[in-house]
This record gives structure tokens, sequence and C-alpha cells, in this order.
């Protein structure tokens, strides 16, 4: 009689246990990115609701004028584009192209009274060498490059020079500013110069 009893009971509870568990409705299906729970304390409601999160890409941008060279082969490639603009200009005689490579009228008045010197060919980038670079200062505005440029390639024999180079920074782009002959000449100065504009 008690073992009839207990089974009952046991019997009883499984069914309850069974009825708690069984799914009531029908179940939703469509995946969802994230599930929020909110439980209310006045009622035993359960409200389950699906939110999207959209992740937006993460962009960084430099400020004109913020960028800091640090290696001596992003200075080299620099300098190298600047003279090539340089020879370009003054192999067409071009003005407006010497302008987009210098920073300072005296630069230009530089580049336009050697117009006429003398080419084996037309400049290339690839003719222009840089190399033996250090780097004198870098900073946001300036830098200031120790280095050799050799356009034997377009110019002829013995066309090797080692120059300072002051480069200054104008709407993010780096600019000549005026060159000196060696390493521990005055050109700090043309650091923190005024540029006045080209005429």
């Amino acid at each position: 009689m008690i073992g009839r009893l207990v089974a009952g009971v046991i019997v009883v509870g499984l069914a309850i246990g069974v009825w708690a568990l069984w799914p009531r409705g029908e179940t939703d299906t469509t995946p969802a990115t994230s599930v929020v729970v909110v439980a209310t304390t006045t009622t035993s409601t359960i409200t389950i609701a699906t939110t999207t999160t959209v992740v937006e890409p993460t962009t960084t941008s430099t400020l004109p004028g913020s960028h800091v060279v640090a290696t001596v082969e992003e200075a080299e490639e620099i300098l190298r584009d600047l003279w090539f603009g340089w020879f370009e200009g003054i192999y067409n005689q071009d003005e407006d192209r010497i302008r987009e490579v210098v920073a300072s009228q005296t630069m230009l008045d530089q580049a336009t009274f050697a117009f006429g010197a003398s080419f084996e060919s037309s400049p290339t980038l690839e003719g222009v060498w840089v190399s033996s670079a250090e780097i004198l200062r870098s900073d946001a505005e300036c830098l200031v490059v120790w280095h050799t440029v050799d356009v034997t390639a377009f110019r002829g024999e013995g066309r090797i020079t080692d120059a300072v180079l002051v480069l200054r920074s104008l709407s993010g782009t780096w600019l000549m500013a005026s060159t000196w002959v060696h390493r521990g000449d005055l050109w700090e100065s043309d650091c923190v110069a005024q540029l006045e504009p080209l005429s």
C-alpha cells in the first residue's frame, strides 16, 4: 500500500514536471543578433525583444600637417618625389611645377634661375637616387634631412650632391623650404620662419 502511494506521488511529480517544461504556443525560429530579457517586478510577465547592433567601421584621420616622419626610408621617398618635381620643373621651364614642390620664394627663385640648365635626358622619378639620409629634425611642421642626391641618370656624370634639405608642411604636404651645404649650418631658423605666399 505504501509502495503504491510512493509510486503514485512519483508519477504525479513527473507529470507536473513535464507539464511545466512543455512549450506553449509556437516557437519563433527567427535568428536574432542578441536577446534582451526585460522582467517587471509587479507582474510575472517576461517580455523578450530582439535588437540588432550595427558596428560602424573604425576610421582614423590624420589632420593636415600632423604627420611626423619617423623613418629614413619614408624621408628618402619624400625627398625623391620633391627632387623629381624640382628637376622636372627646371627641365620644362615650368614655374607651376616648381610651385608644387617648394614652400619659399628663395627656392622658387633658385629653380627659375636654373631654367635652361643642361640635361642629357628628360628627368624621371627612377633617375633620382636619394641615399645616406640622416634625419636631423622631424616634427609635424618641419623635416630636416641630410642626404645625398644623385641625378646622374638625366643630368650627366658627376651630378651627385650632399646637402641639408629643410622641408615645411603646408596643408599636409611636405615642400622644400631651403637647402644648406653643411650638416651644421644654421638651418634651425628655417623651421620657425614665417612662410610668405609665393609671388
